[in-house]
């Protein structure tokens, strides 16, 4: 089984890094980009976190990023020396559409599996990512 996890993350990692190629990133940032549609926003110590990288590291990833026109910075009204990060959705949207072709088939094998099933798998899924029942 562990085997077959990880022939299912090499797929996604490689994909990913196929999809930043093609669009003159890489995929730490296509990562992070990821992130942000999950949380809808967030600060670059929130990123920091969920990524482990340096807040650093973040700060040059959303440089590239703003600059790139996907994401946009905003005063943080909680603490002025930080900020809010956002994604665009106009540009969300293009990768959405890049991406759908892997979630199709990920739905696609996924209906192949039952309610208790589905249950099972969602299960690991969030033990897999830090989470519990």
């Amino acid at each position: 089984m562990v085997l077959e996890v990880r022939r299912f993350l090499a797929a996604g990692i490689l994909f990913n890094e196929k999809v930043a190629a093609e669009l003159g990133s890489n995929g730490t940032d296509l990562q992070l980009l990821n992130l942000l549609e999950l949380q809808g926003s967030a600060t670059p110590g929130d990123l920091a976190r969920w990524s482990s990288l340096t807040t650093g590291g973040v700060t040059v990833a959303v440089d590239r990023l703003e600059k790139a026109g996907y994401v946009k910075r905003e005063p943080n009204p909680k603490d002025r020396r930080s900020s809010i990060i956002r994604p665009v959705p106009k540009r969300l949207l293009e990768l959405y559409l890049i991406y759908k072709s892997k979630g199709d088939v990920v739905v696609n094998v996924l209906s192949d599996f039952n309610g208790r099933e589905l249950e099972t798998i969602m299960r690991f899924l969030k033990k897999a990512n830090g989470g519990s029942d």
